[in-house]
């Protein structure tokens, strides 16, 4: 199962990091940002596997293959934003990280502005 191989890879980095960060802290963060990139790639299968499954349900559900790429931006942009986060501040940056997530919040509600807006003029369209 690759969770075993994922948990044993997070865990190899959390104890080089936690011996690094004595000795060498700069070589600390490169460590944990090699290990998130694995464990991210590790992955990176099963995104493909739940792109084509999700898209399938939407083409029987009808749904344009706009929602689903918006669909699926919003979400990549949340796993970017929480993993860029969580590495700044493992670096001990705290600010940067918030506005870091600050930015990843204010560009999910950018790329989801045209499907509110439609959503709006379907209501709109109803009302009339």
């Amino acid at each position: 199962m690759d969770i075993f191989r994922i948990v044993a890879i997070a865990l190899i980095t959390a104890f080089c990091v936690l011996v690094l960060r004595d000795v060498k802290s700069e070589l600390a963060a490169v460590v944990a940002l090699a290990g998130g990139i694995v464990v991210v790639l590790s992955v990176v299968d099963y995104f493909a596997d739940i792109f084509s499954v999700v898209s399938a349900i939407a083409k029987r559900a009808g749904l344009a293959a706009s929602v689903v790429t918006l669909l699926f931006k919003v979400i990549a942009v949340g796993y970017i934003t929480e993993f860029s986060a969580s590495v700044i501040e493992d670096v001990g940056l705290s600010s940067l990280a918030d506005k870091v997530t600050l930015a990843g919040k204010l560009i999910i509600v950018g790329v989801s502005l045209p499907v509110v807006v439609q959503l709006f003029e379907f209501i709109a369209g109803m009302l009339t």
